[in-house]
């Protein structure tokens, strides 16, 4: 259960204060309490908020990283996938990608081939199967709506997929909150506070309360994400700019594939995604330099219609006429001197700003939703080194707290065959609750049995149910309609943006938050400004 308590932080002494709940932020808190350091992290908007709910939604060593002789970073992502897919397996699954060849693309087979020999041997301590060649015959049979015309063939090879990242970004935090971290959202940081000539922590405003707190703590980590320039230009006199800011956008469409498809643009020669995502599918990402506030990130029409027309060479039937959604994120990259956006590393950097004159102050900058366990523990170890502390970290083989202990298909079949029935639970609302929250579902369940009027669906036959609400505003930390439908059940994203559930759950909010009419207005409100951002241009 995490509970928000900014008061409970300022009275105690913290060994460090992280700034940022996206997935870096977030796995550093949970290495760090697991490690037994005394930390508390706070986030100015929602968790996840940022890049981490507009991404692929992969967990991948990075293919394309093999053209740029970047061994290192795709062992690691690979590494990193296998951990994963041990310890989230209710988050984090196996998906099979086919790469198709055509005549004149910039990868012929021969190159292709060298690339997937090259990334099994990298992933030679893998779970996943190996790669296999295709035929355009063997192909066809496997993705019969495919452009057949110069088909050369392909390969079919298996990576990682998790369809809520912002839920791998919410279980750090509730195991760091199992481990006594102190966690707080809509919580901006205004200044810090120094003492001796070191960063002692910071000033941080209560966006729900109206008020300050000041946190002391020994360290302070700068893991904003898009807003780590923007937030030391702010809090400090002098301040270096370190990132490359690049947007990617996706879109959503009615579901036509059965695999997961690597796609080269041709205009442009960009490696981009076609995979399964729920009932649909979800096609991206571009990569544009982006300049601005993140939070006001949106697709433009010629980016959608990239993705489009690009897709069409491959799959010429694609439905365009039912684009559901198209979202835009921003990507924090460790500046280059030069270089276009994509060729710019997806490599991460941990800055000490002690050099500048900042000491105890530290920016984790770059990284990727597969890596942040690493990016974590490499981040912790040099913090626990300032702090001299001999700490170890315990990531690698601890589970995440959803994580069944038995494979997702088996605790869902055992969920449903239990529980369907009871308080008039169907099938597929038990199925939902499983997948969305592992066995953390069995916490909703309890509810259920306590109070059987929280099993009613908040729209007929539909879930989510009442009882999720509730859950999440009490252990989850949910505040807003947004919170719940975007972050923390993925419902928004899907056809017509949830808009029918939009009422329902404002009004359970309203009744478990005790909100004014005002207030509850201001909700719905703030929720239809985040459906304007999903909206295709």
């Amino acid at each position: 259960m995490m509970k928000r308590n900014l008061r409970e932080m300022g009275r105690e002494q913290l060994d460090l204060l992280i700034i940022g709940g996206g997935i870096n932020g977030s796995a550093i808190a949970r290495d760090a309490a697991l490690r037994g350091l005394r930390v508390a992290l706070v986030e100015q908007h929602d968790f996840g908020a940022g890049t981490t709910a507009r991404s692929t939604r992969l967990i991948h060593g990075g293919l394309r990283y093999l053209e740029t002789f970047d061994f290192g970073l795709v062992r690691e992502g690979l590494r990193e996938r296998e951990i994963l897919l041990s310890t989230a397996p209710h988050l984090v699954h196996s998906l099979p990608f086919v790469t198709p060849v055509y005549a004149g693309d910039r990868v012929g087979m021969r190159k292709l081939k060298l690339g997937m020999v090259a990334y099994d041997a990298l992933s030679y301590d893998k779970s996943l199967p190996k790669h296999r060649s295709l035929r355009p015959d063997e192909l066809r049979q496997l993705e019969p709506r495919i452009n057949q015309n110069d088909l050369r063939g392909g390969m079919l090879y298996y990576d990682g997929q998790v369809e809520l990242p912002e839920r791998l970004c919410l279980e750090n935090l509730l195991q760091a909150s199992m481990h006594e971290a102190r966690i707080a959202n809509y919580a901006t940081v205004r200044e810090l506070i120094w003492s001796g000539g070191r960063v002692r922590g910071a000033v941080v405003e209560d966006t729900c309360r109206n008020e300050r707190i000041t946190i002391h703590a020994e360290a302070v980590v700068n893991a904003a994400g898009p807003w780590i320039d923007g937030l030391n230009s702010r809090l400090l006199q002098h301040s270096v700019a370190r990132m490359r800011l690049t947007k990617g956008i996706h879109i959503l469409t009615p579901g036509f594939l059965k695999h997961a498809i690597v796609l080269l643009a041709q205009r442009d020669g960009r490696l981009f995604f076609a995979i399964p995502w729920k009932e649909h599918t979800l096609i991206g990402t571009t990569d544009t330099d982006f300049q601005g506030d993140p939070a006001t990130a949106r697709a433009q029409a010629d980016e959608v219609e990239y993705l489009i027309s690009e897709t069409r060479r491959v799959f010429p039937q694609l439905p365009t006429d039912q684009v559901y959604l198209a979202m835009a994120g921003v990507r924090p990259l460790v500046r280059a001197r030069s270089g276009d956006a994509g060729s710019t590393s997806r490599r991460h950097q941990i800055v000490d700003h002690a050099h500048e004159g900042y000491t105890g102050l530290f920016s984790v900058l770059g990284g990727k939703i597969t890596n942040q366990r690493l990016v974590a523990q490499e981040t912790v170890d040099r913090i626990s080194r300032y702090l001299k502390r001999s700490t170890r970290s315990a990531t690698q083989h601890t589970p995440y707290p959803g994580a069944p202990s038995k494979s997702l298909a088996q605790f869902t079949d055992e969920l449903v065959n239990t529980h369907t029935g009871m308080c008039n639970l169907r099938a597929e609302t038990l199925r939902h609750l499983a997948t969305t929250y592992g066995r953390r579902a069995e916490r909703i369940l309890s509810m259920v049995s306590a109070a059987p009027e929280l099993a009613r669906p908040l729209v007929d036959g539909d879930s989510p149910i009442e009882a999720e609400v509730h859950y999440a505003i009490n252990e989850e930390m949910v505040r807003s309609s947004e919170d719940f439908l975007l972050r923390r059940t993925g419902l928004t994203l899907r056809p017509g943006l949830a808009q029918e559930l939009a009422a329902p759950v404002n009004r359970a909010l309203q009744r478990s938050l005790g909100w004014s009419a005002d207030e509850a207005e201001r909700d719905a409100e703030r929720y239809t400004e985040c459906l304007e951002l999903l909206r295709v241009p």
